[in-house]
């Protein structure tokens, strides 16, 4: 099946090659093809222009794809200039205010590691060039308290505390911070937890303080998991393939891939892993002749279960979707027939595993009054519009899957 195919619009294909191709230039440091933009300037009128910032924003990579447009000398839309700099500007507030905060905690004496995006936004060309919507950053759990009231104190509404494996700390105009006291916890891969529990013992300083860092391959390998864990939930976008590429593109010739291999086959998450490692080097890895090509490569470049793979990131957004986080999960069932796959799924919902109530640390105190709980999710539901429209999506996605 061709790639065409999959994605059902002949447009919209077009617009993944175009975005894929820019994205490369960017990452790689390349210029687009003179005549390839002469031909896109040609191509792109008003409408198509805005499908392309929209599937570029879709997958949050707009800044990057709009950046390299702008170096080519393309006009782009008023809309899309302002997400270039809403970008940088993000980026540099993130980093000033992250800074405040790790100078708290050095100054309580709280170990802490930046997660993620915080590290991978440095492998990128240029500020801004990686957008973040959150920081990540696992801290000494012990100090879970000090650390709220000390976001608070700085003006910080309290999304979440006590609650699964991370707090969440949000404030205006753009902050988001996710404050994690384990890797994963409950409802996690339990193979996961029990790898990464106890982690600060493998960590590495980063510097004479109180800030650790994994390794460059023990990063790499808790990145693979984090990604495998969406693409198995609600789905990733391409950006996921995109910074495990600019990862490799930089450190490919130092990383130990025996360890990585070994450790991949511990978590589960081997295969995965060494499919990704070949489509995003395939994608993205890009020399002067290849930029030549433009993005007309895309279209007989890839093997079916290549295209497969590639159509899976586009199709989704960077932070995938409820529905596909709803089929993946009845599709464990899918060894059963199909309504019973389905009604494994609903029972599972509505009575679900003793991981869920540590959300509910009363219900997860008191076990005998879990009827009780389950009471009072059913009334959430009724009675809290945005709960009631969510699980009337989940219903009817459930109800239109083919097993």
């Amino acid at each position: 099946m061709r790639m065409e195919k999959e994605i059902r619009n002949a447009d919209l294909f077009d617009i993944m090659c175009d975005l894929l191709y820019l994205l490369g230039c960017g990452v790689n440091g390349k210029m687009p093809a003179k005549t390839y933009i002469k031909t896109f300037q040609k191509v792109y009128d008003e409408d198509k222009m805005q499908l392309l910032y929209q599937f570029s924003k879709a997958h949050f990579v707009d800044a990057l794809t709009g950046t390299v447009l702008k170096k080519a000398g393309v006009k782009l839309p008023s809309v899309w200039e302002q997400s270039i700099a809403k970008a940088i500007r993000k980026v540099i507030l993130f980093d000033q205010e992250r800074a405040e905060i790790f100078s708290f905690m050095e100054q309580q004496g709280i170990w802490y590691m930046p997660l993620k995006g915080v590290i991978l936004k440095d492998f990128y060309p240029s500020v801004g060039m990686r957008q973040m919507s959150d920081n990540d950053i696992l801290f000494d759990k012990s100090y879970a308290g000090q650390v709220r009231d000390h976001m608070v104190s700085r003006g910080y509404q309290v999304e979440a505390f006590g609650q699964g494996n991370h707090d969440v700390y949000e404030k205006k105009p753009v902050y988001n911070f996710e404050m994690h006291t384990s890797l994963y916890g409950a409802g996690h891969n339990p193979d996961w937890g029990n790898y990464y529990d106890g982690i600060k013992e493998r960590l590495i300083p980063a510097g004479n303080g109180f800030e650790y860092r994994f390794s460059d391959e023990d990063f790499y390998v808790y990145f693979m998991t984090h990604t495998y864990k969406h693409f198995e939930g609600s789905g990733t976008g391409i950006r996921s393939l995109l910074d495990q590429y600019v990862y490799l593109k930089r450190l490919e010739d130092t990383l130990d891939f025996d360890y990585i291999d070994r450790q991949c086959e511990l978590l589960g998450i081997a295969g995965f892993e060494k499919e990704n490692r070949a489509l995003c080097r395939k994608v993205f890895r890009m020399d002067d002749a290849l930029a030549e090509e433009g993005a007309d490569r895309f279209h007989d470049a890839f093997t079916t279960e290549e295209r497969k793979l590639l159509c899976y990131y586009m199709t989704f957004g960077a932070y995938g979707t409820l529905e596909r986080r709803i089929e993946n999960r009845v599709k464990k069932y899918g060894n059963e027939a199909g309504g019973a796959a389905k009604l494994r799924y609903v029972m599972r919902r509505i009575f679900p595993g003793m991981d869920t109530y540590q959300y509910y640390p009363f219900f997860y105190r008191h076990k005998w009054l879990l009827p009780v709980c389950w009471l009072y999710r059913l009334l959430r539901a009724v009675f809290q519009r945005k709960r009631r429209e969510k699980i009337l999506r989940e219903a009817d996605t459930v109800r239109r899957m083919r097993l």
